[in-house]
């Protein structure tokens, strides 16, 4: 039974220290290297970045707008077949599929549009949130796999990821002075009754 608000106070202060941006990482790449270019709606570049290469680390995250689109081009150390690719952003699976790859290709190129492969997460893009995008691609030959740090436009307040941060935050703020006033009090208590006797 004491367990639950001890976990409670420590996912409220996860989730806290997640609404805030913290300190700087490189943009990684692993078995591959590329480029992303984003727009927004209009079609007005917000950002761009070498992977790996400076850019899209936690403290200068690549712009993104979920109306808008990526222009990208990567290729891989090793010619890779019969595998399989995914995207995921803030840990929600956006896009991933199959590759053949019956031509032995080590690059490829296009441009995405983001609505619909940020659907899910559209919602979380709704302000400067700071989020994790890491991509995938596994099969017989090697590997690549890169991350790095995205943001949505607008004011970070107006994420309902910054308040639903801020309100556990509060909550396991809240449950730790009450658990600390009731260990206070059941001491004083027990104190008093010991004293008495």
């Amino acid at each position: 039974m004491k367990r639950r608000p001890i976990m409670l106070v420590l996912a409220g202060t996860v989730a806290a220290v997640v609404a805030v941006p913290l300190a700087a990482s490189a943009v990684e790449a692993e078995g591959c290297s590329g480029s992303v270019t984003t727009t927004d709606a209009a079609g007005a570049e917000l950002g761009s970045v070498e992977v790996p290469g400076p850019g899209a680390t936690q403290a200068d995250p690549l712009p993104v707008d979920p109306a808008g689109t990526v222009v990208w081009s990567g290729s891989t150390d090793a010619v890779i077949t019969n595998g399989s690719w995914s995207i995921t952003v803030g840990g929600v699976r956006v896009a991933s599929g199959d590759l053949e790859n019956a031509d032995g290709e080590t690059s490829a190129g296009g441009t995405e549009n983001l609505a619909d492969a940020f659907a899910p997460i559209a919602w979380a893009l709704r302000g400067s949130m700071v989020i994790p995008v890491s991509g995938t691609l596994t099969g017989d030959g090697g590997s690549c796999h890169g991350s790095g740090w995205i943001t949505g436009t607008g004011a970070v307040t107006s994420s309902p990821i910054f308040w639903s941060g801020l309100g556990l935050g509060v909550i396991g703020l809240l449950m730790f002075i009450g658990m600390f006033a009731g260990t206070k009090v059941v001491a004083g208590g027990a104190a008093a009754a010991g004293g008495a006797s």
